[in-house]
């Protein structure tokens, strides 16, 4: 019977820690909720892409949207505004320094009706 508590026990202290694995998104990136929306932040050298879907995970238009990267690079926080790209597809920016492609930080998104949300990247 202890070895059924202690299989209980373990069990359901292994689930906070999978609920907050972080997700990958189709193109490799981070993919975090943010307010009714899915963020997929990409990395690569300097360049940063954010792709937005829905709820369910259909890709949203760009347009309309802006963005605010807030990342732990080295030890300091780099902060990076992001445009829509002239297609569309995607939020871009550029950091001043080189990033790896695995960030932590957090990505705060504005949409056209100016409410802002926030996804946290781990």
């Amino acid at each position: 019977m202890r070895s059924l508590f202690a299989s209980i026990a373990l069990a359901t202290s292994l689930v906070p820690a999978i609920a907050h694995e972080q997700r990958v998104g189709p193109r490799g990136g981070a993919l975090v909720d943010a307010g009714t929306y899915h963020v997929e932040l990409v990395t690569r050298d300097k360049a940063i892409e954010i792709f937005v879907s829905d709820a369910q995970d259909k890709p949203l238009p760009a347009n309309g949207f802006k963005a605010l990267a807030i990342l732990a690079v080295s030890g300091k926080s780099v902060r990076v505004t992001l445009e829509p790209a002239p297609d569309g597809s995607k939020l871009i920016g550029a950091a001043a320094e080189s990033l790896p492609a695995r960030v932590k930080g957090a990505v705060q998104l504005t949409g056209a009706d100016g409410k802002t949300s926030t996804g946290r990247i781990n």
